[in-house]
């Protein structure tokens, strides 16, 4: 199996880069040169929509839900003390 020419990592010093010539290792070296960090993701301005959106409806919607038990137990206690007035003292 033969290697292709090119800069691979050194055997004798990890840290650093060295020329292979296809059949040799040359002279040649350097620092292994830090790989760059990717782009941090930013969002788009669509998604910051959509997430802004989303919020506000499951706001909306516990809302309802919380308006709904309330006005259960309201109806309840009108029931309970309209049979029994002695509950609601």
């Amino acid at each position: 199996m033969t290697h292709q020419p090119g800069w691979y990592r050194d055997p004798y010093a990890p840290q650093r880069v060295r020329w292979f010539d296809g059949q040799q290792w040359t002279q040649h070296s350097q620092p292994v040169q830090a790989s760059p960090s990717p782009p941090s993701r930013k969002l788009s301005t669509g998604s910051i929509v959509l997430i802004v959106v989303g919020v506000i409806l499951l706001l909306c919607a516990i809302a309802v839900i919380v308006a709904g038990f309330a006005f259960v137990a309201y109806m309840i206690q009108g029931v309970v003390c309209g049979e029994s007035p002695h509950y609601c003292t």
